[in-house]
């Protein structure tokens, strides 16, 4: 006789949060190198253009390049450990007997482009993603423990469409945290894989399956 599984049993549970976990933690690694990667464009393409009519500016902009590479792989190593497999750039040989050369050989390149491409998308998506995980997480377990903090604040807090003052009101409000939990894991899937996707797409196609 073959017992009937439970419709949502534990071990389906830890795997979910596991899995949110592991999501959030990529979108948190996302918010800190969304600022990296904005300092790192902004300063090197202002630079690049306001000293590009001066013999300087040839040897920042190459530096430029290559600035953008080593920023980018902090995110490639982010999303290979969040995919587990390597994502890697498509660089061609930049090697030249010639320092023009050599720039023409880099700028020729699609990934030089394609790195730059990535820190400014990321630059507004991850802070963007990083943001509201943050936040939603924060939420989620802030609510859930409503009861162990809601007394700290003087007249009682406002939360949702009541005053919490009281233990009862309390716990009422922290069942709140489970249908907030829910929607926090959809959205947790659906940005981590979406600025996976984009990363793949610009730091180093891949084909990429949702798991």
């Amino acid at each position: 006789m073959v017992a009937r599984r439970a419709p949502l049993d534990a071990w389906d549970m830890t795997a979910i949060l596991v899995r949110s976990g592991r999501e959030a933690a990529y979108l948190t690694a996302g918010l800190l190198t969304s600022i990296l990667a904005l300092t790192v464009w902004i300063t090197c393409v202002t630079l690049s253009l306001t000293l590009a009519v001066f013999i300087i500016g040839l040897p920042i902009m190459l530096a430029s390049a290559y600035v953008f590479r080593w920023a980018a792989e902090f995110d490639r190593q982010s999303v290979s450990l969040f995919l587990g497999r390597t994502v890697r750039g498509r660089y061609q040989d930049h090697r030249a007997d010639t320092f023009l050369g050599r720039m023409a050989a880099t700028f020729r390149d699609p990934q030089t482009w394609r790195d730059l491409s990535w820190l400014t998308v990321h630059s507004v998506v991850g802070f963007a993603f990083g943001v509201a995980a943050v936040s939603l997480v924060a939420s989620v377990v802030g609510t859930a423990m409503l009861p162990a903090w809601y007394w700290a604040i003087p007249g009682g807090t406002d939360f949702v469409l009541w005053n919490v003052d009281s233990l009862p009101a309390a716990i009422a409000g922290a069942l709140l945290a489970i249908p907030l939990a829910a929607v926090t894991i959809v959205l947790l899937r659906w940005m981590a894989w979406t600025e996976a996707l984009i990363a793949t797409a610009l730091l180093g196609p891949r084909r990429l399956s949702v798991r």
